[in-house]
């Protein structure tokens, strides 16, 4: 991971990484986990990417956020209600949500449709929020009492650095459209 990478995420702003970190702790998976535990301050859902960095596929992911905000999705909120950890090439413990809105798809679905026609290949994202990227075993699903994360905005960034070195840069920001149209007493302030 010591190559620059970019890709499009969400990351949880403070009050949700400390309550989805407060059910981490009540289960006592950080201490587990220990210095395999991937950093509360890196911790976010992943939209499209990594990718190496570079001119064209910045250009390529600008765009896809673009046509996000174009397309003027909706605010949503994803509800993490467990954790559990996977076995495959490596050992990923996640947080993971109750369902997969359909909001979540349509987010997914623009960014891959624009990427794609950029040259792009993107895919495999589903709600969740990796906690270690290397623990040493599988973890059997553990419920947690549910915390809801309003996804407002995406965001690209750079990834750049390894291990406790490892940083997340925020290149570019596009908000969600709000969840509600203004009321008609509201819309009259505007006149």
């Amino acid at each position: 991971m010591s190559q620059a990478r970019i890709l499009i995420v969400t990351q949880p702003r403070s009050p949700v990484r400390h309550r989805l970190r407060a059910r981490i702790s009540a289960l006592g998976l950080d201490k587990e986990l220990g210095g395999r535990l991937f950093s509360p301050d890196n911790w976010h859902q992943t939209w499209c990417g990594p990718f190496d960095s570079g001119q064209e596929t910045r250009l390529a992911l600008l765009a896809a956020g673009n046509a996000v905000q174009a397309a003027q999705l909706k605010a949503f909120e994803l509800s993490f209600n467990r954790v559990r950890g996977e076995e495959g090439e490596r050992i990923h413990w996640s947080l993971c949500t109750r369902g997969r809105p359909e909001p979540f798809n349509q987010l997914l679905t623009t960014l891959q449709t624009e990427l794609k026609s950029h040259g792009f290949k993107d895919g495999g994202h589903r709600p969740h929020i990796t906690i270690s990227y290397g623990a040493l075993h599988a973890l059997p699903t553990r419920h947690i009492d549910p915390v809801d994360w309003l996804i407002d905005e995406i965001q690209l960034v750079e990834r750049t650095g390894t291990g406790k070195q490892l940083r997340y840069q925020v290149l570019h920001r596009w908000p969600l459209a709000s969840g509600s149209p203004p009321r008609p007493q509201q819309l009259r302030l505007f006149h």
